[in-house]
């Protein structure tokens, strides 16, 4: 196989997130493509994609299970690097913490924990996140072009438009990749952060849109997903001084709960 047929292999979403060993233990290239520009700087879950990518490379034994990342400045296109270091290493649990920075700037720290295989008690309850079927919903087009909604397939529920003015600070909707690949960690963990902050419902941006902290566990994957879409729910139920935390939660349209998230966003006043 030839390189120009390798890389016409791999989607935009891998080539964009991908990470590079520098053959320094736990040290990453890596290139933020201006195709993750968002509203301010670099989208914040395309980081938490490439910081998921490095783990795996750094820890390919396990599977990431939770995700806790702290946003500290905006990147910009152009090169980082990532550095990865394990920080504790048991029979069943492997922590592990990522940076990534852009020159001498600290773009996110991420922590994740991973789990090695194993059985244990599970349940599910259902999670029917949106009432209307997707020929009811309108497609994301956003006030300023804005390229990180290019790199996803999504549509949104009517009753919950950003810029409406409604009573909830809800955004739901449906979710796919616009390229044939896997429902993976590092596309669940960009996928928490991709659909327009619930709080442009009630307030103008970008207050309530400027991420601090995001905690994303990952339930589980799909191997594909074909023509069929996600589901995904996200919502502020309160904002007090100067802060909010957005649930969210993506799910099959059957209702079966593929990852959560927990994001704390500034609500302060500009």
């Amino acid at each position: 196989m030839t390189q120009s047929t390798i890389d016409a292999a791999v989607t935009v979403f891998d080539r964009t997130t991908s990470v590079t060993d520098t053959g320094i233990r736990g040290l990453y290239e890596v290139e933020l493509s201006p195709e993750w520009s968002s509203l301010i700087g670099i989208h914040g879950g395309s980081m938490v994609a490439i910081a998921v990518n490095g783990i795996e490379q750094r820890v390919p034994d396990r599977t990431i299970r939770t995700l806790a990342t702290t946003f500290s400045r905006t990147g910009k296109p152009g090169p980082a690097h990532l550095h990865v270091e394990v920080t504790h290493a048991s029979r069943s649990i492997t922590s592990a913490v990522a940076t990534l920075t852009q020159g001498d700037r600290l773009l996110i720290t991420t922590r994740a924990t991973l789990v090695a295989d194993r059985g244990g008690v599970e349940w599910s309850t259902p999670q029917r996140l949106v009432d209307v079927p997707p020929s009811a919903c309108v497609p994301i087009e956003p006030r300023v072009p804005t390229n990180h909604f290019q790199q996803a397939d999504g549509l949104l529920d009517p009753s919950s438009l950003p810029f409406t003015g409604g009573p909830r600070a809800l955004v739901r909707g449906y979710l796919r990749p616009n390229e044939t690949r896997p429902i993976d960690t590092a596309w669940l963990a960009m996928a928490t952060d991709w659909f327009p902050p619930p709080a442009f419902v009630r307030i103008e941006p970008p207050t309530g849109g400027i991420s601090i902290d995001l905690v994303t566990h990952i339930h589980r994957t799909l191997p594909t997903l074909g023509d069929e879409w996600l589901t995904g729910a996200f919502e502020i139920e309160t904002s007090a001084s100067g802060l909010a935390v957005e649930h969210g939660r993506i799910a099959t349209r059957d209702g079966v709960l593929l990852a959560e998230s927990f994001h704390t966003r500034w609500t302060a006043d500009a």
